[in-house]
């Protein structure tokens, strides 16, 4: 935002904030709280849609807020140090958010998640959220983007080489590879996790040691500081162009059916 010090909503002035949010668009940051072995911090989640949502804010100019640093992964309890949100909980903050952008201008928000176990809940709350207030909400799933740009780099595990970058990228003072504990099988977590990955036939995930005995599993040494900021910028660049090529169809959705206005919102509550 090339007119104000910082794209985080909590470190602007109110006549700052007001200015910003009456562009119409606002940037929602949701991660996770989750045990990364000994090499990565809980908050890794949280630190990689961070570093992507302040990218993104940059390039579009708009304010960005982290909703919570805490997600829904109730499958890492187990480890001391791992937290989780209720869908309830998180849905409720999402929409209670969404209120108060709605009230100040905003007609587009967009999610910037990393973290698989959040997206039932932000699909629910994106639903309720439209169905209480004249706005669009648009999810950007930064970890699907991340591993489909660069399959080869990112690998799609836990802990591994695409979540050291996301840290890296964000924080990498937080880095410790040389604390590591030892990994699961990579193979086999690979293999585990495609199970509750299907899209056909597929159980729920309840104890993060169904996928990797330890905790976590991949290869978190493939990765330095100056790739991980290349990638994450290519993150951002495809995040923000996905987003563009959104609103300009949902314009077009809205034109043919028609937007609801605040009077019709309202009344749906």
């Amino acid at each position: 935002m090339s007119e104000l010090a910082t794209v985080w909503l909590t470190e602007m002035t109110q006549p700052e904030a007001a200015a910003a949010l009456a562009k119409g668009t606002a940037i929602l940051v949701t991660g996770s709280v989750e045990q990364h072995g000994g090499h990565l911090p809980l908050g890794t989640d949280a630190y990689a849609a961070l570093a992507v949502a302040e990218r993104v804010a940059a390039r579009i100019g708009a304010p960005a807020l982290q909703v919570t640093a805490v997600g829904v992964a109730p499958y890492h309890l187990p480890w001391p140090g791992s937290l989780s949100l209720t869908p309830a909980t998180f849905m409720g903050l999402l929409t209670d958010i969404c209120a108060g952008l709605s009230r100040a201008g905003v007609t587009r928000v967009l999610i910037v998640n990393w973290h698989e176990g959040n997206t039932p809940a932000i699909r629910l709350a994106g639903d309720t959220i439209q169905q209480q207030f004249p706005l669009r909400v648009v999810v950007a799933e930064t970890h699907i983007i991340t591993n489909s740009l660069f399959p080869d780099e990112m690998e799609f595990t836990h802990a591994g080489s695409m979540e050291t970058a996301a840290v890296l990228a964000h924080r990498p003072d937080l880095v410790r590879l040389s604390d590591r504990t030892p990994g699961a099988d990579m193979g086999q977590g690979i293999a585990n996790h495609a199970l509750f990955r299907r899209r056909d036939v597929f159980p729920i995930l309840a104890d993060f040691r169904e996928i990797a005995g330890t905790g976590w599993y991949g290869s978190p040494e493939s990765i330095d500081r100056q790739r991980a900021e290349e990638i994450f910028g290519v993150v951002a660049d495809h995040a923000v162009n996905g987003f563009r090529s959104v609103c300009e169809k949902l314009d077009e959705f809205d034109e043919l059916v028609g937007s609801p206005t605040v009077e019709e919102s309202e009344g749906r509550r």
